[in-house]
Formats: C-alpha cells, structure tokens, sequence
C-alpha cells in the first residue's frame, strides 16, 4: 500500500483531491495523467490507485470537493436578494475565475461519458437553481422584481446562460468589447426588475 510516512490516508486523499484539481483545471481531464496528478501532489502512482481506480472516479471526488467554488463562478450563493444575485451573474459572465470555470468545464465534458459525475453536478446544479428560483420568488412576491415571468423559467434560462458562456470562452472566440457586452447583460437583467428600481 502506497502511503507516505507520517501522513494519514484521509490527509492523502485530500492532497490528491487538490493536486487532481488543480491538474484537471490546468490540462484538461484528458490530457491529465495520473503521473502529474501524483506529482502535483508530492505523492507517487501508487498512492492514487491506493485511493482510486480510475482517473474518473478522482475527478467525480475534485468535483464533489470543489464544487461550491466552481458553481460560484457561474451562479453565487451568498446573496440575500434578487437584484445583488442579478448583478452578481452579470458580473460573473463578464469576468470570471478561471479555475473554478475551468475544473466545472472538464467536469461538464466529462460528465457525459460518466454517470456517477453527471449525477453529482446535476444534483448540485439543481440545488443552486432551487435557491436562484426561491430568490427570484420572494423578490417578486415584495414587488422588487416583475412578476409576469416564472421565477423558475428565469432561474433556468440564468443557469444557461452561464454554463453555455462557458463553451463559448473554452474556444476561445473573439471576445466582444467589454463595454458593448457588459451593456447588454445588464440590459437583460434589468428586464426582470420593476419600473421603480430601474
């Protein structure tokens, strides 16, 4: 068994998780290779496999762990109102994190030849859907945001906009002029909030 001394299996798993992370997001998951996964983690090949079977089950574990930072880069989940939510997806789509998109894109791609990740990102896509909807609701209820469209169609139509934002940057178009397409982001989230808050 592949263990290195004075480190626990869970302090392992954790610095494999990390590496594997941060490897994925870099070179892609499938030019990701096992070798450079144990490097970046200060580790050997025996340890990954110690842990894990196949490369894919490594990237399902780095998505679980790190799934919060790279759903923020798309659809936060700290705010407490709608119109901060609006700005903050709009923001979101105009300037990003990159490795939190990055590891989120991989797990996309790689999702669809995966079942066990396709069901963790669609589990956790959902639950931040659920609140984005939840939020849209409540601010639509205190009048502080139109009522006249579904807050769940518009939670979803948001959480599209952002995954498919994120194919459109992987490649590597020309990008439109910041301040053209910050205008016309802002525009369309001021569509869904009231004539006085305009």
């Amino acid at each position: 068994m592949a263990r290195i001394a004075g480190v626990t299996p869970e302090e392992t798993r954790a610095k494999l998780i990390d590496a594997a992370a941060t490897v994925f997001a870099n070179k892609g998951y499938e030019r990701a290779t096992v070798a450079e996964i144990a490097r970046e983690a200060g580790t050997t090949n025996g340890a990954i496999y110690t842990h894990y079977e196949h490369k894919a089950e490594l990237l399902v574990d780095a998505m679980r762990v790190h799934l919060d930072q790279s759903l923020e880069a798309i659809a936060p989940a700290d705010w407490d109102n709608a119109k901060s939510l609006l700005t903050a997806l709009a923001t979101r789509l105009i300037k990003r994190e990159d490795r939190g998109s990055t590891l989120l894109l991989e797990g996309l791609a790689a999702a669809r030849r995966d079942p066990a990740l396709a069901e963790v990102l669609a589990s956790a896509l959902t639950e931040r859907e659920q609140f984005m909807t939840a939020l849209l609701a409540e601010s639509q209820a205190r009048g502080e945001l139109t009522g006249d469209v579904q807050a769940d169609a518009a939670s979803r139509f948001m959480l599209m906009l952002s995954l498919g934002s994120l194919f459109v940057e992987s490649l590597g178009m020309e990008p439109i002029a910041p301040d053209a397409f910050e205008n016309v982001i802002r525009r369309g989230m001021v569509a869904f909030v009231t004539g006085d808050d305009q």
